[in-house]
């Protein structure tokens, strides 16, 4: 019997050994039969306290035939004629419009959409394109639902897909031989000859970017907070969020108090966002405005000591530099600046601005013989003629015009972080200075092709007529009316306040930086190693995962308000400093960066006990969790071909699990023991 055991377990082993070299192959063939698409960028879901936004495929990934949508024919083919679907629709960004898209959803023929790259890499061919609604972040300014300021069109081109809720996975395609893999794919087995469908075998794709989060916020927190319990399970969403960086000018001592009407601030976002991952670059979104507060906070550096011995007696007792992260999604970081505040969290209260600045979108390339324009927009209850009458003389100072909208405009103010501070405190006396006097300029508000080309970047252009030379020429004028302001009402001093002019140099190197790569000069010489040789993606992200925008802007702040640590020349007697007196190690020089600090960019909806979700007071946002985002396409044969394979696979493994059990009962007479009929019989 014990031989028998042996033959049995050796027949076992056999067979597992078979499966095993079986599953070898089927991974080669696996690798064959699939070819991955890289280069990818996935539309994916977010959620707020009420719905869900975004897109998700199946767990498994989502499947189709490709077919190239270029005309009206081609778009009938997917939506109604084609005899193959479910498709996988390949287009160029003109047709990613928003009707196609919602067409596609309610056709129950398409599975997925992959876009491809501007044809014929022409960046130059789109004239538009913007997925964000066309009255951005409405329902979160000043506004409410019964003025008929409370929803103008100033991003006109936005067809509010950011904001829809589909169905079906969406990728996008950034790399141009990736995007010729799927043409050539298509062009070769699937494109109708003669208007003639072809025959199997054809080009398909798997899309797969299945999300973990659904419904709404607050179901999609609890459902994290049921995870967290169990350490073996993943959160299924995150809220948005990062780090504002606050920076003053002049120190404040921590028993110091400020008196009403005694801060400037200067403000910009530093966010951006679009419908797909990774891909912001927000060139005017909010790289332009936070590019010229950079440099307006380089330029006030740069006279401080100046200022500070002029306005000793001066009403106005401090700068505050503020950079707001998240505002594209409600104004995530001004919203919980201005929560803090109430709180009495914060360095000064909304009392104590007595003027508030914000560059928002303010590239002004210009291909025309004259100065660029930007425009002055002010709430209707607080009007500041001294103010802007101000920036308009700088202005002329610095060769950019400077026009004021008038109270009388019917749009209101546009969407923008002063509107946060105003729905708390009305008469807020704050400005906000924009490259459009009614509807955006930028046609490419928050959306994947918001970048250098759209802006008429060139780096190292630093012709007359330049977005550089624009952009300096603004920062320099409100450096010199904030210059002004701080000495206008200082007494005992008869020397003339110092003048700034524009820094062409700085603008120039800080947009490349931001716009083509972050391995330039100045960020590299900051990190003191060579950095990523792309731009850093502008999106807010989750509050738990540290954005690297954020960080750099951090440090590029510290380098132009920060102090050099003279007695300190060694980096770990710098680092050893660092929590104590706040001194970081940069440049090759320690630096007091004590009036640099950062704040939780982080929705106030998120701390407030029992917080009514649906009631549209802060922003409630959240980020679905996944898992794989992947492309990949392959030959798909006809469904009958499917079929035949599968139940000839059932069939090949039902034989041999036969065979094995028929082997094995045999096995005595297959393979028979060593000794058997040859042992000696024994004497009785």
């Amino acid at each position: 019997m014990g031989w028998k055991k042996v033959q049995y377990y050796q027949n076992v082993i056999a067979v597992l050994f078979s499966i095993c070299l079986h599953l070898s192959w089927a991974d080669r063939t696996f690798t064959k039969v699939y070819e991955p698409v890289s280069s990818t960028a996935a539309c994916f879901k977010r959620l707020n306290g009420t719905h869900e936004i975004g897109c998700t495929s199946s767990s498994r990934g989502d499947v189709g035939v490709l077919h190239l949508v270029e005309d009206e024919a081609s778009l009938q083919w997917v939506l109604k004629e084609g005899p193959h679907s479910p498709y996988i629709v390949l287009l160029y960004p003109e047709y990613f419009t928003r009707e196609h898209i919602l067409q596609f959803q309610d056709s129950g023929r398409v599975n997925g959409v992959l876009m491809l790259k501007e044809k014929g890499n022409n960046s130059t061919s789109l004239t538009s394109f913007s997925t964000e609604s066309s009255c951005p972040n409405q329902g979160f300014g000043i506004y409410n639902t019964s003025s008929s300021k409370q929803c103008q069109k100033w991003n006109a081109p936005g067809n509010h897909l950011l904001l829809e809720n589909l169905d079906f996975p969406i990728f996008f395609i950034y790399n141009d031989t990736e995007s010729q893999k799927l043409l050539n794919c298509f062009e070769t087995f699937n494109r109708p000859i003669n208007g003639s469908a072809r025959e199997w075998p054809l080009c398909a794709s798997q899309l797969r970017s299945f999300m973990l989060a659904a419904i709404n916020t607050p179901t999609c927190l609890r459902r994290s907070s049921v995870f967290s319990m169990n350490p073996g399970a993943s959160r299924v969403c995150d809220p948005l969020g990062d780090q504002n960086i606050v920076a003053s000018l002049f120190p404040k001592n921590a028993s110091e108090t400020y008196e009403n009407n005694s801060v400037i601030v200067i403000a910009a976002r530093m966010d951006g966002a679009s419908l797909f991952d990774d891909i912001n670059p927000s060139a005017d979104s909010s790289i332009s405005g936070l590019v010229s507060l950079l440099s307006i906070m380089k330029h006030l550096g740069n006279v401080r000591e100046e200022l500070r011995n002029g306005q000793t007696q001066s009403a106005l007792k401090n700068v505050y530099f503020m950079l707001f992260n998240g505002e594209a999604f409600g104004y995530i970081g001004s919203s919980r600046i201005v929560y803090d505040m109430t709180q009495a969290n914060f360095p000064f209260n909304l009392t104590s601005i007595r003027y508030f600045i914000e560059l928002n979108q303010v590239s002004a390339s210009s291909n025309s013989n004259k100065n660029a324009t930007y425009f002055i927009h002010q709430s209707e209850l607080s009007q500041s003629k001294e103010l802007t009458d101000l920036l308009q003389k700088t202005g002329l100072d610095s060769n950019v015009n400077m026009s004021v909208v008038t109270s009388k405009n019917e749009m209101g103010l546009p969407p923008s972080s002063l509107q946060t501070f105003l729905r708390e405190k009305a008469d807020l006396t704050g400005v906000v200075i924009t490259n459009h006097e009614e509807e955006y300029r930028n046609k490419f508000y928050n959306g994947i092709f918001d970048d250098k080309e759209k802006i008429g970047f060139v780096y190292g252009d630093k012709s007359v007529f330049s977005v550089q030379q624009n952009i300096a020429g603004l920062s320099a004028a409100v450096a010199n009316s904030v210059i002004e302001l701080l000495l206008a009402s200082a007494t005992g001093s008869s020397a003339p306040p110092p003048q700034v002019s524009p820094d062409l140099g700085t603008v120039d190197e800080l947009l490349h930086c931001y716009l083509e790569s972050a391995n330039c000069s100045i960020f590299r010489e900051l990190h003191g190693q060579n950095q990523m040789t792309k731009a850093y993606a502008t999106y807010v992200g989750i509050t738990r995962a540290p954005n690297s925008m954020s960080q750099v802007t951090s440090l590029v702040v510290s380098s132009y308000l920060g102090s050099i640590v003279e007695n300190i020349t060694k980096e770990d007697e710098c680092w050893k400093l660092q929590k104590d007196k706040g001194y970081y190690w940069m440049n090759g020089s320690c630096y007091d960066t004590i009036l640099i600090n950062t704040t939780e960019a982080k929705s106030p909806a998120f701390l407030v006990d029992n917080y009514d979700w649906a009631s549209g007071k802060y922003s409630t946002w959240t980020e679905s969790v996944w898992q794989t985002l992947s492309v990949r396409i392959f030959i798909k044969p006809s469904l009958l071909h499917e079929i035949l394979t599968l139940v000839s696979g059932v069939v090949m493994l039902v034989v041999s699990f036969v065979v094995v059990a028929k082997v094995n009962e045999k096995a005595e007479l297959i393979f028979p023991t060593r000794y058997e009929g040859y042992l000696p019989v024994p004497p009785d």
